[in-house]
């Protein structure tokens, strides 16, 4: 009598794709909280995944856990680097630790044209660059974590007109989920009290420039527009929204108020700060953990106020006040003339990143890193991303020109 073969062993059991164990919705999450550079890996593991990845909406959710899984004690700035007096032999693009300024990543040299971070956004840098002649500027937008880079197209506002003077600002619309990079023109070419402040907006879903119309600068009670708009290059994102410092008044150079672009709404609004003008003092807008406050500091104190954006009667609460330093104040006042931003790390009782340079608000110390940086540098804060992964038409950031 012949026995019958065994099933089990005689048949191969079907392949079932390790990505069909669990529903789409459940790997969406699982895979938003893995780092940018294993979810470009992952991407060759199932037509499932890949899908996922490539979904716009996942970036941005992307985006999200990493902020959360990195809290603040990793923070990381990304620096661009013009080796040489002033960028004359070349630039490094480098991702540096925010209290040592040590360097951990490098991500390109290159020894060509004049390049200056303009702003950034969650894991995404506004670049300008310039080569001979200086009519060929160009605007791009790089994510240094994946390695990509986007021309923008020409903006509308690119001109060297005596009295015209070009701004920008670059940040994210909550609401329609858009990357906008938004240029101002200021026109002061009639003389004082002529002024106007037109804009230009560009959106990365259509990749097209749209000029709207001229900001109405009648209802801003303000002498000075053009000091309003002088420190763009200062400007902090923070929920949908630019910050950054502003003139209001041509009988003083003190910085008055605090300014304001809802990248949604796409609005321009101001409000006073909270404290008295004072040639003698110098001022930054930052993230102090999820709240928007304002450094201010002068030879012998400093403080820190922070904005309460539900409160409209009294929006400043002062939440430090202390004694500051000669050098501290020396290295402000340099970022200030240079306009330069300035970050705020919480480790370590709290202490901010100016140039190549940290000071500790307790004990009001500076430590110089000069050795380690090039004195020509921009700096700017660090953060994985797949924006501009894939759908913009890039190229390989390190592909120049």
């Amino acid at each position: 009598m012949k026995r019958s073969k065994n099933p089990t062993t005689s048949s191969k059991l079907p392949y079932i794709s390790p990505c069909n164990y669990l529903p789409p919705e459940v790997w969406t999450q699982i895979l938003s909280n893995l780092p940018a550079k294993t979810l470009l890996k992952s991407r060759c593991v199932c037509k499932s995944w890949c899908s996922i990845i490539d979904d716009p909406d996942f970036a941005h959710m992307h985006f999200q856990h990493s902020q959360i899984n990195s809290g603040n004690n990793n923070k990381l700035l990304v620096a661009l680097e013009g080796m040489g007096d002033y960028g004359d032999q070349g630039y490094l693009l480098t991702v540096r630790d925010a209290q040592t300024l040590g360097k951990i990543d490098q991500i390109f040299e290159i020894h060509s044209d004049e390049y200056r971070i303009l702003g950034s956004c969650n894991g995404l840098l506004l670049v300008k660059r310039s080569a001979f002649p200086y009519d060929r500027e160009e605007l791009r937008l790089w994510n240094p974590c994946i390695r990509k880079s986007l021309i923008l197209p020409t903006c509308p506002f690119l001109s060297y007109l005596p009295g015209f003077h070009s701004r920008y600002l670059f940040g994210f619309a909550p609401r329609s989920k858009d990357y906008k990079v938004v240029a101002f023109e200021l026109d002061d070419s009639l003389g004082k009290g002529h002024e106007k402040v037109y804009f230009s907006v560009y959106t990365l879903s259509n990749q097209q420039w749209t000029v709207r119309n001229t900001l109405n600068t009648s209802n801003l009670n303000t002498n000075n527009t053009y000091g309003l708009f002088h420190y763009l290059s200062t400007a902090v994102f923070f929920r949908g929204a630019a910050y950054w410092l502003g003139n209001n008044d041509k009988r003083t150079q003190a910085l008055t108020h605090l300014a304001s672009f809802d990248y949604d709404k796409e609005n321009v609004t101001f409000l006073e700060l909270p404290f008295s003008w004072d040639l003698n003092t110098v001022r930054f807008p930052f993230l102090l953990g999820e709240s928007l406050a304002v450094f201010s500091i002068s030879v012998a104190t400093s403080s820190i106020w922070v904005l309460q954006q539900d409160n409209k009667k009294e929006p400043w609460t002062l939440w430090f006040s202390g004694k500051s330093s000669g050098d501290g104040y020396q290295v402000f006042s340099s970022c200030y003339i240079q306009r330069q931003q300035v970050f705020y790390c919480e480790t370590d009782g709290g202490y901010f990143v100016c140039g190549n340079n940290t000071y500790y608000i307790g004990s009001c110390q500076v430590e110089s890193f000069k050795r380690s940086m090039s004195s020509h540098l921009n700096l700017e804060t660090y953060s994985e991303s797949l924006v501009l992964f894939k759908g913009y038409g890039t190229r390989d950031l390190r592909s120049f020109p």
